[in-house]
């Protein structure tokens, strides 16, 4: 395996850290295990040895980013509408109608949602289908602060009148007693299945408990049913929406519709932020394993890496978090390329996975936007961001190019 690269500033004392890391990150990967593409683990300094020159990464091929839309209040995920309106859903309770020119409109009809911690609307998913069948799905939480549960609504959109109807409840999870680190990111696939992060509350073993949902990935079909080759659907006491579990506090999802692969980032402790291929059935370790550790410093449980049987990420940062937020997947036949919004980063990263398990690690829009909430990329290859807080902004992100400027075809 070929080691991260950071693509330095300065060539000199950057080449030295990096043949200093790369050692580490050799020695790293002959303990542990292949991840799920059959490379060992690789992971990326987020802060660097004490006494050591800091790593600087460089932005690469610009990225400008061009105001769409907002400011909007808390906004947490984009969809694009087959006549170029976008639909933006804001975390205390709201879905907007974006024109392309950038006007909103609210839109009606909508559940009412328990805002209490991090809770309120958090995703939203347009059904590959929707020029036929107007159909939109979207996450968020209800209930009471020391008793909520996730749920996922289906219903059609008029985008004309900007009415929701038949709405339709498809799945709600057991209850956590903590309305922080509940997930809630959506991925749809062509073919009819829903798949659905939660968050382990703060609560940790509960991930390693098939009998409730907490830190678990879900799948079901668009129509609210239970798929039979789900993998623990016979197992007595199972919950038999579960597809994988061990997770910690997932916040991107994406389905890669050209390799038919699901991948998720999700939130370790004080480091330990994961990127994750997530494969059917499979335990992704948390809490019996992280790269990072409790915020007190110690080291969380046995303090293990690896264990038999546990799941290692494709990519992690460590020491320190990123906290990694929306995911995009590029339609690149030729590269997996992985997109994430960052918030305590506050930077755009780009991961790009070549021949022989290279990972190449790019950072943009770094600390110009503030915290970065989500990342998707249209029909025709562009990228748009959403930024975090109460004055969220949508930015379609462009490139220069000879006169003038034009939109990014990544």
């Amino acid at each position: 395996m070929k080691c991260v690269s950071v693509r330095p500033a300065c060539v000199p004392v950057c080449l030295t850290l990096a043949l200093l890391s790369a050692t580490q990150l050799t020695f790293a990967a002959s303990v542990a295990p292949d991840s799920p593409l059959g490379c060992p683990s690789s992971r990326t300094l987020t802060s660097p040895p004490s006494g050591e020159g800091k790593f600087v990464l460089a932005e690469g091929q610009e990225l400008v980013p061009e105001r769409i839309a907002g400011p909007f209040d808390q906004p947490r995920s984009l969809g694009f509408l087959p006549d170029g309106s976008y639909l933006v859903a804001e975390r205390p309770g709201r879905l907007l109608l974006v024109a392309g020119i950038g006007e909103a409109r609210a839109v009606s009809g909508l559940p009412v949602v328990s805002t209490v911690g991090h809770g309120g609307i958090i995703d939203l998913a347009v059904d590959p289908g929707y020029a036929a069948n107007g159909t939109i799905y979207f996450s968020y939480l209800v209930g009471r602060e020391e008793a909520s549960s996730i749920r996922v609504m289906k219903a059609k959109l008029d985008d004309q009148s900007g009415v929701l109807s038949e709405q339709q409840v498809l799945f709600e999870s057991t209850p956590g007693s903590r309305s922080d680190q509940i997930g809630g990111r959506i991925a749809l696939t062509p073919d009819g299945y829903l798949f659905l992060t939660i968050g382990d509350r703060w609560l940790g073993e509960p991930a390693q408990d098939l009998t409730n949902h907490l830190g678990t990935i879900i799948r079901i079909r668009t129509d609210g049913s239970v798929p039979e080759d789900n993998p623990f659907r016979s197992e007595p006491g199972a919950r038999p929406e579960i597809w994988s579990y061990g997770h910690r506090n997932p916040q991107g999802l994406a389905f890669d519709t050209t390799r038919g692969e699901l991948w998720s980032d999700e939130h370790g402790p004080q480091g330990g932020d994961e990127l994750n291929l997530v494969l059917r059935g499979r335990n992704y370790g948390w809490p019996l394993i992280t790269y990072g550790t409790d915020y007190s410093g110690l080291p969380i449980g046995s303090g293990e890496t690896v264990k038999p049987g546990l799941e290692q990420p494709v990519h992690y940062w460590a020491p320190m978090s990123i906290a990694p937020s929306g995911l995009a997947l590029e339609p690149d036949p030729s590269h997996r390329i992985v997109w994430i919004t960052t918030l305590a980063a506050e930077a755009l990263v780009r991961l790009t996975f070549g021949e022989g398990c290279t990972v190449v690690e790019d950072r943009f829009i770094d600390h110009r936007l503030g915290r970065l909430r989500d990342v998707r990329i249209d029909a025709s290859g562009v990228l748009y961001i959403l930024t975090d807080g109460p004055q969220g902004v949508l930015y379609r992100l462009n490139r220069p190019s000879g006169e003038g400027r034009k939109k990014t075809h990544l």
